[in-house]
């Protein structure tokens, strides 16, 4: 029989982003709703590292559909700077809100 100690929760410490085959799923930050209204689940958009060191969604006409905030976007720009090239798959979009999968372009 298993049970608790009465100790307290410590969560895992995070694991770095591997540069090559990372996946991060995330809801988008600051969403520019007249560039989501042209969007569909499906589409493929951009990662970019934008102003202030932040990391941007861009669609094919370059405009910035929304911001990554997520645990690992600091090691995702560091990826970037070092090569790397990221794309992000709408996989849900709930108005106001657009989900995506940013995976590793090969």
């Amino acid at each position: 029989m298993s049970g608790s100690g009465g100790g307290g929760y410590v969560p895992p410490q995070r694991a770095k982003f591997d540069c090559d085959n990372g996946q991060v799923i995330t809801t988008l930050s600051s969403v520019d709703l007249i560039v989501l209204k042209k969007l569909a689940v499906g589409v493929i958009l951009e990662v970019e590292i934008g102003g202030n060191e932040s990391l941007v969604v861009i669609d094919a006409d370059g405009e910035i559909v929304g911001s990554i905030v997520h645990p690992s976007t600091s090691d995702i720009i560091e990826c970037i700077k070092k090569g790397n090239h990221y794309e992000a798959e709408i996989v849900e979009i709930n108005y106001p809100a657009c989900k995506v999968k940013i995976k590793s372009i090969k």
